[in-house]
């Protein structure tokens, strides 16, 4: 199933994911995408352009908000990498960060953003 993503530099810009429905911050140089769905609690790490580049997603949950917890995993360009975040109760929240990265060097980030668990 394809993911069309809004605000994406092409309108035809496409990721595939396992959800249809889910928000969250693109790093400034629309490279990476960090793309959470509160439905089962999944949040994607997702790599938005053929540029070499690799995405990172850091977020924080409400029911650890002193623990900052990355996501590494390289997916394609195009693509995205599921993680399922379960256990985050209803009345919760996760902020979330999403960052482009050339190996270790941070190329762009977005700020965090808070976005619900409920939808």
């Amino acid at each position: 199933m394809a993911l069309t993503l809004p605000g994406v530099a092409s309108a035809s810009t496409t990721v595939n994911a396992q959800a249809t429905d889910c928000a969250g911050p693109i790093s400034p140089d629309g490279g990476a995408m960090a793309c959470w769905n509160p439905t089962g609690e999944h949040l994607f790490n997702c790599d938005l352009l053929a540029d070499g580049h690799h995405p990172v997603a850091y977020y924080v949950r409400s029911t650890s908000p002193d623990t900052l917890r990355r996501i590494s995993d390289a997916p394609e360009a195009g693509n995205c990498v599921d993680h399922n975040l379960a256990d985050i109760p209803e009345s919760g929240w996760i902020d979330v960060q999403a960052c482009n990265y050339e190996g270790t060097t941070e190329l762009s980030c977005s700020p965090f953003v808070r976005l619900s668990a409920n939808g």
